[in-house]
């Protein structure tokens, strides 16, 4: 009975990962061709910087997320250190990341699509008709499953393995620099920007507390495999671009892995679009269903309408949540330009990881809570939230500094945000 359980409990972990995997995965897909154009030949140094700012989050979601074995994810883990506001806060910037999760899910698999098929097509069109049928998908009580999950996860680390092994028998080169020594960078401000925001997705390992079967035990495991799995993976995807492909070869960095695939092995061509299709996907729907989730969460705290804790009659889902991420990510669609959605993507996520390194130093200061997983103090301080903080609070400074004029539109969505949290607080 002992390894059964064993057995269990560790297959609940790598399914709680999974849906993580795929958060944080399509990201780095998304942004490795811009990230590392930017850098030019200090590429390996940018990613080794995202590393340590993905590891520092991950264990500090895990030390904070092994506190609280129920669902709930960055709104429990704020509150309890900054309070409601703050916590209201954390997750009404995560949300707005969610809704462009979909956009850039949708319109990246739709350019993987066009580019495999050949198609002629506005990509636009074809990612507005993959978030329709998304949204229904959701609409009708489909979700994110942990099994599917698993495989998805499982053909991706079949498939990226055999390419990486192909990409450095033929072509392998020495790091740090690979092929691509004496490569000027473009733009290395932007690319530490981009880098800051390159892994996203660990607050859903928060969010699934509730569905874990030993909360406090798998939370913090699965953040740790987060940990590895998601630097080990960007590391050696990011030595195999520069050592396979020139920067004139990659002709758009949003397909950079399929043109990667293209060059140092044709048969996988197909394997590696099906992939990469399927993982952006899986992210759009997890867009769907984790902002209607973190939606829900708020208006049945009465921090915003209670309309948005409304359920469909027929389906029982929160059909408010689903349609309103719809509508706006329709909007983010309708230019077609992936380089906004990248510009844009995770500056809310990174502000709520640097909320969340907070409130863990804070409640460990304060000895509120006891945790599962403890990382070493330093003056009562757990290293997991100084090196989080430290790291998130560059991350910010980076995106603040390169990316000032696209930061009105948080600004916006955060004065939305509270205009619906006033009024609901007033009512």
């Amino acid at each position: 009975m002992a390894f059964r359980e064993w057995l269990r409990r560790r297959l609940g972990t790598w399914d709680i990962y999974a849906l993580v995997h795929h958060d944080s995965q399509s990201t780095f897909y998304l942004m490795a061709g811009f990230i590392l154009l930017a850098a030019g030949q200090y590429g390996l140094f940018v990613m080794l910087y995202s590393a340590a700012l993905l590891i520092a989050v991950a264990l500090a979601y895990g030390e904070m997320g092994s506190r609280f074995p129920e669902t709930g994810g960055s709104y429990l883990h704020v509150k309890i250190g900054l309070g409601n506001l703050g916590a209201f806060t954390a997750v009404w910037l995560l949300a707005i990341d969610q809704i462009i999760m979909v956009g850039y899910g949708t319109l990246d698999a739709s350019k993987y699509i066009l580019a495999y098929s050949g198609l002629a097509i506005p990509p636009q069109a074809l990612a507005i008709a993959l978030s329709t049928a998304l949204y229904i998908l959701a609409l009708v009580g489909i979700k994110e499953s942990s099994r599917v999950g698993l495989a998805v996860f499982t053909a991706e680390a079949a498939v990226m393995t055999a390419l990486l092994a192909a990409v450095f028998t033929k072509f392998g080169a020495p790091p740090p620099y690979f092929s691509w020594r004496g490569v000027e960078p473009q733009n290395l401000l932007y690319a530490f920007s981009l880098a800051s925001r390159g892994y996203t997705g660990i607050d859903a390992i928060g969010q699934l507390a509730g569905e874990a079967t030993a909360p406090l035990i798998q939370i913090p495991r699965a953040a740790a495999i987060a940990a590895a799995v998601g630097t080990t993976y960007g590391l050696l995807l990011s030595s195999a671009i520069m050592s396979a492909l020139t920067p004139a070869e990659i002709k758009d960095p949003a397909l950079v892995m399929l043109q990667l695939a293209q060059k140092v092995a044709p048969p996988m061509e197909t394997p590696v679009f099906a992939v990469i299709v399927m993982i952006m996907l899986m992210a759009a729907l997890t867009g769907y269903v984790a902002f209607a989730r973190l939606i829900y969460i708020l208006a049945d705290e009465k921090l915003l309408p209670p309309h948005f804790a409304k359920l469909h009659r027929r389906f029982r889902t929160p059909y408010v949540g689903l349609t309103f991420t719809y509508v706006v990510s329709i909007l983010f669609l309708l230019p077609g330009e992936i380089e906004l959605l990248v510009d844009i993507y995770a500056v809310g996520s990174l502000i709520n990881y640097l909320m969340i390194a907070l409130s863990l130093g804070l409640v460990t200061k304060r000895g509120i809570l006891h945790s599962a997983f403890r990382s070493p103090r330093i003056r009562g301080f757990p290293t997991t939230s100084i090196a989080a903080t430290a790291l998130t609070a560059t991350g910010i400074a980076f995106t603040a500094i390169e990316k000032l004029p696209y930061l009105w539109f948080l600004a916006l969505w955060l004065a939305f945000g509270y205009l619906l949290y006033a009024a609901t607080r007033k009512r």
